[in-house]
């Protein structure tokens, strides 16, 4: 099927749909979505090419889905530990996802910085 009659058929209803009041978007929770939109252009169930930033145990997670027929091997996953916004960078030019590169660098830098251990401030007496 094409993406465009992926897109007609689960814009309106699919499990991964959320809404809030005050809020006129509709937000999804669905992987490959970088931005968390209920947008064509941003929706990774209804694009055959995606690409997913999520934070992991030992540092980004970067996952790409490629259209296979068989769906255990669609999607590559590999794990960021040294300079994530780099990598993110590299792997968005190599990998063909290039409209999608500033904002996997952005949600890259934003789970680096989470993951981050501040130090501790020791309190003083005064």
């Amino acid at each position: 099927m094409s993406d465009a009659l992926v897109w007609q058929v689960i814009r309106n209803n699919n499990a991964f749909l959320r809404t809030q009041r005050g809020i006129g978007k509709r937000f999804s929770t669905e992987k490959f979505n970088l931005k968390k939109v209920n947008s064509p252009k941003y929706s990774g169930l209804a694009n055959k090419h995606a690409l997913d930033v999520s934070a992991g145990a030992k540092g980004v997670v970067v996952s790409t889905k490629n259209e296979k027929g068989r769906p255990a091997k669609a999607v590559t996953t590999s794990t960021l530990s040294k300079t994530p916004v780099s990598s993110v960078r590299s792997l968005a030019k190599n990998s063909g996802f290039s409209k999608f590169q500033k904002l996997a660098q952005r949600r890259a830098a934003a789970i680096v910085r989470s993951q981050v251990k501040k130090a501790k401030v020791p309190k003083t007496d005064a």
